[in-house]
């Protein structure tokens, strides 16, 4: 007989052996697993364990790949996956896997083929080159919470991304060019996407309110954000300031690229387009030409972007430097000459910018318009400035004396290689006429601005600082011209003009006198619009008990019966903007002493009519 072994050995030996057991599971569990070329994918995925690594060499894998368990597949060089153009290249079937540095192709035609396609949640797909599939690159199907980004999609048949029945979801970074679509998003809620590249597509963001069969079968778009039609359908009506869209169910899309897609956006349903922070970057919308205005030169447009399709509208698009006013001319060989105004006042500086070919010797002058152009001395400008490297700033004095003036581009043979045209003048201002009635118009007439885009024209009764006008309007620009206004209070006023949103004053006007209107009058302008067009309607003689009401109505109609009231208060005079019904017809609007609440209710008076509005 061998030796016994005491219980407390047995203990320690069963231990031990519990924890080398443990220590083994461990190290499978978390061990990684590599894959070269010429073997198989799916063959080291069946046999893996979930929560572990497989690396993939660089090589083309010809097979169709289904991540079964959740694992983490990654490309080391960017192996290729080859579908052979019948079913999808990559399927994510497991929740929790992770999926990245992979060039993913050949994916089949059919709808629910795709380079990617995920049917699970919280999934990673990342730095992922997806290009050349025959539906679309990479499909979320009723996949919610996973992450899609730094992907590059290009050249799939019918889209990059699309998301059907897919919540939550964050779609960022990515890089989609040639496709047929963008990103596509159908029955989806929830979804931010944000600082995409998509340029080159048919189009780059579309919102569209089909069905699932029309949407994948028939509509080649650049981002399509979906949901089901009819009484199905939920109305999710995001407010622009919420910050909370995404539980709410609105998509919420903000600083993605959209450029040069066919069309760039598209939206029929009830999305958010910016964050509150910042909105989209559109290549049709981003330069003054195209509506965008960036006077204050923070680098979102004045004015927001409508989305076509519906009422979404993007409020802080992007502006590019286009959308800021300045003056430049282009000459020869790459030559610039830039202005930020156009104006001058005698014997200011003119500050301006310069951009000329390398290696070039040359100078800048200022000679007056009608100077002859061509190869000249520099003698002949009124003032000059030697050229110091291929860019720079240019500070040189405006001419004592009103007129038209080049600033022009030399070389060191005297030869002109660009020029750019300003003007030198005493800025003035008048307002007429020099006596009117409360809320009249008074025209007043301006020449000699600066010609930024932030120079302005204020009201101020007589004797009031700079800063205390009773209303403004920017020139946007323009040098000369004319502006309305209108005081609604009596008084002695003047009219100034200042340069560049600042307090800079240029020239003021002479008083007029503004005296209170006795008896009631009410216009309407224009008299003739189109359906769903808008006229200002201009009032005065309003009752001081602040009973006063204007009401629209169609010609002939009974003043009992409005189309629409406003009440004006105590004001004795003021304009107010209304928009006219869509249906074609007469209209006119009506004031009164008391409200029109009702057939039979309440006693009113009317104080006055307008002329007739025509619709149609």
């Amino acid at each position: 007989m061998g030796p016994r072994i005491g219980k407390s050995t047995l203990v320690i030996l069963a231990i031990t052996v519990l924890a080398i057991t443990v220590l083994i599971l461990s190290g499978l569990t978390n061990a990684t697993y590599y894959v070269k070329s010429g073997n198989s994918i799916q063959s080291v995925i069946d046999a893996a364990n979930p929560g572990q690594i497989i690396e993939v060499q660089n090589g083309t894998f010809h097979e169709r790949v289904n991540m079964t368990k959740e694992l983490t597949l990654k490309g080391m060089g960017k192996p290729v996956i080859d579908a052979g153009g019948k079913g999808s290249a990559v399927t994510i079937s497991a929740n929790g896997s992770t999926l990245m540095g992979f060039s993913v192709t050949g994916s089949g035609s059919d709808a629910k083929d795709a380079g990617i396609r995920v049917l699970s949640d919280g999934n990673i797909i990342k730095n992922n080159t997806v290009v050349k599939n025959g539906n679309y690159g990479i499909i979320l199907y009723y996949a919610d919470k996973n992450a899609v980004f730094f992907n590059t999609v290009t050249e799939n048949k019918k889209g990059a991304i699309l998301l059907i029945h897919s919540n939550n979801n964050q779609i960022w970074g990515n890089y989609a060019s040639m496709n047929w679509n963008g990103i596509t998003i159908e029955t989806s809620r929830g979804n931010t996407i944000m600082s995409n590249n998509l340029t080159r597509n048919r189009m780059g963001i579309n919102i569209s309110n089909n069905n699932i069969s029309e949407s994948i079968t028939s509509k080649g778009k650049g981002v399509s954000i979906a949901y089901v039609s009819g009484s199905q359908a939920k109305t999710y009506n995001i407010g622009q300031n919420s910050t909370n869209a995404s539980k709410a169910g609105a998509n919420v899309l903000y600083q993605n690229n959209l450029q040069n897609n066919v069309q760039n956006a598209f939206d029929d349903g009830y999305n958010q387009w910016d964050n509150g922070k910042a909105g989209n970057h559109y290549s049709n919308y981003d330069a003054r030409e195209q509506g965008c205005n960036d006077r204050n030169r923070d680098g979102i447009c004045d004015s927001g972007y409508g989305i076509l399709g519906g009422h979404n509208v993007d409020n802080l698009p992007k502006a590019s430097i286009d959308a800021i006013l300045s003056y430049k001319s282009k000459g020869l060989m790459g030559s610039v000459l830039k202005m930020d105004h156009r104006t001058y006042m005698p014997g200011r500086d003119v500050n301006a910018f310069y951009a000329a070919p390398g290696n070039f010797s040359g100078w800048v002058g200022i000679m007056k318009t009608d100077q002859t152009r061509g190869k000249v001395s520099r003698d002949k400008a009124l003032s000059s400035q030697n050229l110091e490297g291929s860019s720079g700033t240019l500070k040189l004095k405006a001419p004592a004396s009103n007129g038209s003036y080049d600033l022009r581009m030399y070389n060191a043979n005297g030869e002109e290689m660009d020029s750019l045209n300003f003007n030198v003048m005493v800025p003035t201002i008048t307002a007429t006429p020099a006596s009117v009635n409360t809320c009249e118009e008074i025209t007043v007439s301006y020449a000699g601005a600066s010609g930024y885009e932030n120079d302005w024209i204020a009201m101020y009764k007589s004797g009031s600082p700079d800063t205390s006008f009773t209303s403004r309007q920017y020139l946007g620009g323009k040098e000369n011209g004319t502006v309305i206004l209108y005081a609604p209070d009596p008084g002695m006023y003047d009219f100034r003009i200042f340069e560049n949103d600042s307090y800079t004053r240029l020239d003021t006007s002479s008083s007029i006198e503004v005296k209170i209107f006795k008896g009631n009058k009410v216009i309407a302008s224009p008299s003739h619009v189109a359906p769903g067009g808008k006229v200002t309607v201009s009032y005065w003689g309003a009752p001081l008990e602040g009973t006063g009401v204007i009401g629209m109505y169609g010609v002939n109609r009974p003043d009992k019966f409005p189309l629409e009231t406003r009440s004006i208060g105590s004001n004795n005079c003021g304009r107010m903007t209304w928009q006219l019904p869509a249906d074609p017809g007469t209209y006119d609007f009506r004031m009164f002493q008391s409200a029109i609440t009702g057939a039979g209710q309440g006693a009113y008076q009317l104080l006055g009519q307008t002329n007739v509005v025509t619709v149609g």
